[in-house]
């Protein structure tokens, strides 16, 4: 049988065991998920990157913001061209969160316009893509 003071020091010593077993960096797994389709730089248009998207027609953004109006829809060619990506409010699609957005280019008379990180492939919730830069 233990007395008290010896049970709490062997409490002690096994939370300190498991602490350093839990942050020893071979042990443990990435905290994070692996982006597996990360953005990548646009040869064609310097300064920008082409990110693959899912889904179709995906709304684009006046601001990094689920409620700032539609300005546009995303292309159907599954890339989008982005400069780079922005915190902004949280949105949603079915179980997905993102707090994380892409800020495209002004085009001609359009203007930037954002889209959620939702629908980039790859990576997990509220993660920012790791082949962008911040804006």
């Amino acid at each position: 049988m233990l007395t008290g003071a010896l049970a709490g020091t062997r409490g002690v010593a096994a939370a300190a065991l498991a602490a350093a077993l839990l942050l020893s960096p071979g042990l443990t797994s990435s905290a994070r998920a692996a982006d597996s389709a990360p953005c990548t730089p646009d040869h064609d248009y310097p300064g920008t990157f082409r990110c693959p998207i899912w889904g179709s027609d995906v709304n684009l953004r006046s601001a990094p913001n689920a409620q700032a109006p539609v300005i546009a829809t995303s292309p159907d060619s599954g890339f989008l061209r982005v400069l780079c990506q922005v915190k902004g409010g949280r949105a949603t699609y079915g179980s997905y969160w993102h707090t994380w957005w892409v800020k495209t280019p002004a085009a001609g008379m359009a203007p930037s316009a954002y889209m959620s990180e939702i629908f980039l492939v790859g990576g997990g919730d509220d993660e920012p893509d790791s082949g962008l830069p911040t804006c």
